[in-house]
């Protein structure tokens, strides 16, 4: 991945040049466009349209550069693909960032932007009035601060639930029952070696439920590895069974003794309202 700029009518434009921006090349990506704000480019256009895969890393450095502006400026998406799309939505920022087909529509949003700042009102300050506080900083608004800080740009990062009602034959306990926080795991394609994200949606003794930004088929199978908790960490074999709305029904292959023992243990210990309402 390599980032290329320019300026075109007096618009600072960041184009990533590679097919990936995950976990890998994130922190460089973040640390190249903070260096930009601080060096005065407030207005930025992010041309992610060679892009072809973002995981919950690499949005949430994208969401940083956000952050880093604090109100100052704005940062307008452009060429985003489906698959990307659907991380924004899954995650609910769809609606946060500024989004266009390309760049020339982007640099139309982006004075738009510019003159509807420039059109407001500035009020003058009065003579021999009491001292005024300092006016706070302008700050990021539009999306839950519990998500920008869930986003981290560490193995492990956290993207916001999507809620199934499916019902299974074995008895699943939403991830939301087990962590206060979603349960993130990593899905290594057993012949192509091709590794996915995915979020525990509910799990079970006899497989799990999990969403991903990739495209998987029914019938391949996975290595699937991740952590329940701070203790408890998993390597399983895993077919998919069913795919539905983009969320992939795994069965596990032969599970450990440990992982069966583990995932028994927690099923046992949560019970469920007629309200659904958690009981312990």
């Amino acid at each position: 991945m390599k980032i290329n700029t320019e300026i075109r009518q007096q618009i600072f434009i960041v184009t990533c040049e590679g097919s990936r921006l995950d976990a890998s090349f994130a922190q460089s990506f973040f640390s190249s466009m903070q260096g930009f704000i601080q060096k005065g480019h407030m207005d930025i256009v992010l041309d992610l349209s060679s892009v072809e895969f973002v995981d919950s890393t690499g949005l949430g450095a994208i969401v940083r550069c956000l952050k880093e502006l604090n109100g100052r400026g704005e940062l307008v998406l452009c060429g985003v693909n489906e698959m990307v799309l659907s991380l924004l939505k899954m995650t609910r920022l769809d609606d946060i960032f500024i989004q266009a087909r390309d760049r020339d529509e982007a640099l139309k949003r982006l004075k738009e932007e510019q003159e509807k700042k420039a059109a407001k009102p500035v009020q003058l300050e009065k003579a021999a009035e009491a001292p005024k506080p300092k006016p706070e900083k302008p700050k990021v608004t539009g999306f839950d601060e519990s998500l920008l800080s869930s986003l981290s740009m560490e193995d492990g990062e956290d993207v916001q639930e999507v809620d199934t009602g499916e019902r299974r034959r074995h008895r699943r306990i939403s991830n939301k029952q087990i962590l206060s926080e979603d349960i993130i795991v990593y899905c290594t394609n057993s012949t192509t070696g091709k590794r996915s994200t995915g979020i525990i949606l509910d799990i079970s003794p006899s497989g799990l439920l999990l969403v991903s930004p990739s495209r998987l088929g029914v019938g391949e199978e996975f290595i699937i590895t991740g952590r329940i908790g701070r203790n408890f960490k998993f390597r399983e074999r895993a077919v998919i069974r069913n795919c539905r709305d983009g969320k992939y029904g795994f069965e596990f292959i032969k599970p450990s003794r440990e992982t069966t023992s583990f995932l028994n243990q927690l099923t046992g210990s949560v019970m469920l309202s007629a309200k659904g309402r958690l009981n312990t």
